[in-house]
């Protein structure tokens, strides 16, 4: 009876726990759909394409720029002391603007190839860097203040990004700036919240222009190299699937694509809010690895695979719904995609959810195959299937790419299950 109670006391606190976050992370999720009705209607699909490539080569960019120093931070934290943490933070942030100051002399330099290439305007190209720089110090500041369980600080953060970022936005495409109103009025509201976050987290000016040690750099460097595949396996596959999208079919497809990810994404944003909850709760419970803990494990798992599937077809029954009313007419013909790129978001979520347990082990060389297996496939079946199927044929081929590495990593999870299984039965003997 009392296993039980602890059983259910354990998911309820998850349970809140994800609602929160959900909530938290829906206000990010709800500033794309908001915006829709006035993008799709103020925008050509050439400028809503251009918008969408802007975003996928800053998403593409975080990791290149931040070498996915969030992670890095949920791994350890639980082994660092508040100055440990502190040095590694502001070490992270000042590795982060070097690399961010040395790629835009790259874009400088090279603007007419790149343009050429990634079908983005060359003038506009350092904004690309400057936005990933903003992202990745975003979402750093709030996994600090996630595994601090600071979720007042947390949800501000999120509503100071969202109310800015939409009021600039509207504010300058009111004044005729198109898709580079857009893109200055995102960059602007994600600044004015990463800033307000540090401080927040206790840094100051001082503190931040200060150059760290030496000796904290490769520490990160290293773990940054090893992991950027891990790290950057959504981003990657998000901005393949664009790319080729433009390359292959036009930037008025990568337009279309993006807009039927704008409700696939709103249901990420709930998947990722479960995983937000869940790590710091299972990084706790696999530290003790006791017989009756990895059977809660096991339990709470298995109710998110039922609930994330049950909530992906929620999601989709309320796109197919509401799409036509919130999008303009030249954009209706992505709708019929939206049931695609759903089944791509519910397999990435589950494959998310495998490579926790390899996070937790530190098995990052793993984490890193896996994922630079997902990232090699869909590449392939992208380009193969673009051709004879269009963007249907991109979507499908991200769903098969995240299924196979689902289905792959969860064998190696359920053999660690076992054997954690029987390593706590023999101390129990």
């Amino acid at each position: 009876m009392i296993k039980k109670a602890f059983r259910f006391n354990a998911q309820k606190f998850l349970a809140l726990q994800s609602l929160f976050y959900a909530f938290a992370n829906s206000i990010e999720a709800l500033v794309p759909l908001l915006l829709a009705p006035i993008l799709t209607r103020m925008l050509d699909p050439t400028g809503y394409g251009v918008w969408v490539l802007f975003i996928t080569y800053a998403t593409f960019m975080r990791p290149v720029v931040g070498l996915t120093t969030q992670d890095a931070i949920r791994m350890r934290f639980l082994d660092l002391d508040q100055k440990q943490l502190d040095q590694f933070t502001h070490t992270a942030l000042f590795v982060m603007v070097t690399l961010a100051a040395f790629v835009s002399l790259v874009a400088v330099v090279f603007g007419d190839f790149l343009e050429t290439a990634t079908k983005f305007p060359g003038a506009w190209m350092i904004s690309i860097v400057v936005a990933a720089l903003l992202y990745e110090v975003f979402y750093m500041v709030l996994a600090l203040q996630q595994f601090h369980n600071r979720r007042k600080e947390f949800l501000l953060t999120q509503v100071i990004q969202a109310v800015l970022s939409m009021a600039f936005i509207v504010g300058f495409l009111m004044s005729g700036w198109d898709w580079r109103g857009v893109v200055l009025g995102r960059m602007a509201g994600m600044a004015i919240a990463a800033a307000y976050s540090l401080y927040t987290l206790g840094f100051t000016l001082p503190t931040l222009f200060r150059v760290p040690q030496r000796s904290f750099y490769r520490n990160i460097a290293s773990f940054g190299v090893l992991y950027w595949p891990a790290g950057a396996v959504v981003m990657v596959v998000g901005t393949t699937d664009k790319v080729v999208a433009a390359h292959y079919l036009g930037v008025e497809a990568s337009a279309m694509y993006g807009v039927a990810a704008l409700f696939a994404s709103a249901f990420w944003m709930v998947n990722y809010s479960f995983v937000m909850a869940w790590t710091p709760w299972l990084f706790r419970k696999l530290k003790v690895a006791a017989e009756e803990g990895m059977q809660e494990v096991a339990s709470v798992s298995l109710l998110y695979f039922v609930m994330a599937a049950i909530a992906a077809a929620a999601f989709y029954g309320f796109a197919v719904l509401f799409a036509p009313i919130l999008l303009g007419e030249a954009f209706h013909t992505a709708i019929p995609l939206l049931q695609y790129i759903m089944i791509a978001i519910v397999l990435q979520g589950f494959f998310m959810h495998n490579m926790k347990f390899l996070h937790f082990d530190k098995r990052i060389e793993m984490m890193s195959a896996f994922s630079a297996l997902t990232i090699g496939l869909n590449i392939w079946l992208s380009i193969q299937w673009a051709q004879s199927m269009g963007i249907r044929g991109i979507m499908v081929a991200t769903a098969v790419s995240f299924g196979a590495a689902f289905i792959i990593s969860g064998v190696l999870v359920i053999a660690r299950y076992a054997n954690l299984q029987k390593g706590a039965k023999s101390l129990a003997g």
